[in-house]
Formats: C-alpha cells, structure tokens, sequence
C-alpha cells in the first residue's frame, strides 16, 4: 500500500484485511506457485507499508520457502525491521546499494509512478536470476484517470496491450497477463465519470463495513480463481520471466 494511504488503517493486520489488498495477495501466492522452489528469494520494489512482506512472513503457506525479502522504497524514512519481521531474514532500503540477483521480483502499483517505466523495468530484470519471475500490477485504463491518481503521484494508467508490450521490449517473456478488479469496474468508470473531481482528491482505499469487505474479497478470490478477466478491470496483473543463459 502507497505510504500517502497509511492513515487509512490503524496497523498492519487491518490493513492486510482489506479486501483490496487480501486479493491482490492470491497474485503474489501465484507467482510463488509458479516459480516452484523450495527456496525462494524476493525483492518488492515500492514496498510502502510493508503489507506485502507481512503478509509472506505471517500469513502465506509459502512462508517456509522464502529464505530472505529485501523491500525497496524510496520514500522510506525509517528502515528499521518492524517488530513482526525481526526474526526473519528482511532488510529495508531506500535503494538498492548493492547488486542482487533473486527468484522473484514484485512490484505492485509501482510502475505508474515512474516516469521512465522502461529504464525502471529493466533495472528491475537486472536483479532477477535467469529464468526469474517477476510480478507486476498497475491501474488499468487511461479513461479511469482522476484527481486519485494526481493524489496518488501516478503519471499514467495502463491496458494489458501496453503492459505486455512493455515487457516484452525489455527481454521478458510472458506468462500470465490479464485484468483484475473486474467485478468494481462498472461502479468505478461510474463514480468517475459522473461524481464532481473534487471527490477524486483523496485516497480511494479506505476501511470498508465487515459485511461488504467479506463481499469484494470473495468476489476478488472468484476472479482470481478464474484466471482474471481479458476484457476490463481497475487493474493490469502480469507474471513475465526473465530468459535462462
């Protein structure tokens, strides 16, 4: 989760009960799945609060297999391991200070605040073993654009098109692209498209009544089950490989 959203929830396990970002956490058990090893390290650029890491560390059924995160964020201000990760095999840093190859690489809702998104991706393939996978989400859709994304500090929305050409220009393969979200797309092209932008100034994710989170999670889990959706969604997923020499 963006670290300009942390306000929203009052510590990390409400945080990672959200339904938003449950689902996005299917994805990332996926990935792992994937890669299939018993032996497993990661980085997450743009690892903001962290929900990610916790969510490896405590709450995966893959938790065994990873030996060793490194959470890359910018806007870190304080580096110091959290509590929950202190007996874990986790760094934090602002950047990468030495060169690192590793299994997996994840990088969800990262891309769309880079500029360069090129030079940035292929940065990120640089630190991938051969035949490494990398995970990545971005929101999908240029007509979805709205004072959250100014809000946000994104420079632009994707479509799966874009995404997997992107990809694909640097040296990755694809394995799996399609849209996620598909189930809050209509609500969401609605409210954008009809509310006033001054409703768009803050952060969409916020917490949601019990009932209704249960609801979208499960929707989420549906979809994720199904493979995505190949026609729309709020947002793009893609597992791409690196080539093996």
């Amino acid at each position: 989760m963006d670290i300009r959203e942390i306000d929203n929830f009052k510590g990390i396990e409400e945080e990672v009960n959200h339904w938003w970002i449950r689902t996005r956490f299917n994805y990332i058990s996926e990935i792992i799945k994937y890669y299939n090893s018993n032996n497993i390290n990661i980085i997450e650029y743009g690892c903001g609060t962290c929900n990610n890491i916790y969510y490896l560390l405590k709450k995966s059924p893959h938790s065994s297999i990873i030996k060793s995160i490194i959470g890359v964020d910018p806007n870190l201000t304080d580096l110091e391991i959290p509590a929950w990760a202190k007996n874990s095999n986790c760094t934090l840093e602002n950047e990468l200070t030495k060169a690192q190859q590793v299994d997996i690489v994840i990088a969800m809702d990262v891309l769309e605040h880079i500029q360069d998104d090129y030079s940035a991706l292929k940065q990120w393939k640089n630190t991938l073993k051969p035949n490494g996978l990398i995970l990545i989400s971005v929101p999908a859709f240029q007509h979805l654009w709205s004072n959250h994304d100014i809000f946000l500090g994104h420079h632009k929305r994707y479509n799966k098109n874009i995404l997997n050409e992107l990809a694909e220009s640097v040296g990755f393969q694809t394995v799996k692209i399609h849209y996620a979200f598909s189930f809050i797309y209509p609500a969401v092209i609605l409210l954008r498209k009809c509310l006033p932008q001054k409703y768009h100034k803050n952060s969409d994710l916020k917490k949601s009544n019990k009932f209704i989170n249960i609801i979208l999670y499960l929707l989420g889990y549906l979809e994720y089950k199904a493979g995505g959706s190949n026609y729309f969604g709020t947002s793009v997923v893609g597992i791409f490989k690196k080539d093996g020499l």
